[in-house]
């Protein structure tokens, strides 16, 4: 008997359904994660730039990001 054959004759032997939900939803996060993402050159270049500002030390404060996130938005929202 095969390892799949094995899974599906143990999942046949359970009768709960929130046990069933959450091998389900297991198995969709699982299954999700396990596919390649791909990025655009543009979105690659903007991480190496990033990580390029945090060894240079040229990093803010938690707060002082929000702020000019909040400020962004805000200007964004008119």
């Amino acid at each position: 008997m095969s390892l799949k054959s094995k899974i599906i004759s143990r999942l046949d032997t359970i009768q709960d359904q929130e046990t069933l939900k959450e091998i389900h939803d297991w198995l969709d996060a699982f299954l999700e994660a396990d596919t390649k993402e791909t990025f655009e050159s543009g979105e690659i270049k903007a991480v190496k730039e990033g990580y390029e500002q945090y060894l240079s030390g040229k990093t803010v404060s938690q707060k002082e990001a929000s702020k000019a996130f909040e400020e962004w938005l805000a200007g964004k929202e008119k």
